[in-house]
C-alpha cells in the first residue's frame, strides 16, 4: 500500500511542477527576457537652442550648466539682436536670455536619437529592468493574466538629471500576458 502511494506521488510531481499556472517568478523571467530583447529605455529631449523665460527654464538651465561642468554639454550665450530696434518681436525676444547648446564628444555616447536639421536631440537617461513581480491575477476566461510589475532604473546616465522621472523611485506598471498553446507570452519572441 505504501508503494502505491509513493508511486502516485512520484508520477503526480511532474504534473504539478509543469503546471500552466503563472507564478510571480515565471512572469518575472518572461518579462525580463522580453526586456533583454527590447529594453525599456527612457530618454529626455535636449533643445540645442535654450530660451530662458520662466523660473522653470532657469532651473533647467542650471541642470544644463551642471552637465557643462561635467563635460557633456557646451553652452554659449546667443548675441542679442539689435537692441535699438522698434520691431515689437525683436523687443520681446530681447527680454529673454538665449543659449546655443551643443553636445560634447563625451556627451555623444548618450544620444538616443538625433534628426538632421532639428534643434531637438533625445538623450538616454536610464533603462528600466524588472525589480520584482508584485502580483499575478490570472483571467482564465480570456486566456490572459494581469501582472503588476515593479521596475527599477539601471544604466543611469548624467542626463537623468533632466528627466521628469526620478530614477531612484520604482515604477509600477500593470502588464497583460497571454496564455498560448506554447505557454505564457508577453512579447512575440519569448
Amino acid at each position: 500500500m505504501k508503494i502505491t502511494y509513493l508511486l502516485i506521488i512520484l508520477f503526480s510531481l511532474p504534473l504539478i511542477s509543469c503546471s500552466d499556472n503563472l507564478s510571480n517568478s515565471k512572469a518575472e523571467k518572461i518579462i525580463s527576457k522580453c526586456l533583454d530583447q527590447k529594453p525599456e529605455q527612457r530618454s529626455v529631449a535636449i533643445s540645442l537652442r535654450k530660451k530662458v523665460y520662466s523660473e522653470q527654464s532657469k532651473k533647467d538651465l542650471a541642470k544644463y550648466q551642471q552637465l557643462q561642468e561635467e563635460g557633456f554639454l557646451e553652452i554659449k550665450p546667443v548675441k542679442k539682436d539689435d537692441a535699438g530696434s522698434n520691431d515689437p518681436i525683436t523687443k520681446w525676444r530681447n527680454q529673454f536670455d538665449e543659449y546655443d547648446i551643443s553636445i560634447t564628444k563625451n556627451g555623444e555616447k548618450f544620444i538616443n536619437k538625433a534628426s538632421e536639421n532639428s534643434e531637438i536631440v533625445m538623450m538616454k537617461t536610464f533603462r528600466y529592468e524588472v525589480d520584482k513581480v508584485l502580483e499575478v491575477q490570472e483571467i482564465p476566461a480570456a486566456n490572459s493574466a494581469k501582472v503588476k510589475v515593479q521596475y527599477k532604473a539601471t544604466d543611469i546616465t548624467p542626463f537623468a538629471s533632466l528627466s521628469n522621472k526620478d530614477p531612484s523611485e520604482y515604477w509600477v506598471k500593470n502588464r497583460t500576458m497571454k496564455k498560448t498553446s506554447n505557454g505564457w507570452k508577453y512579447c512575440d519572441n519569448n
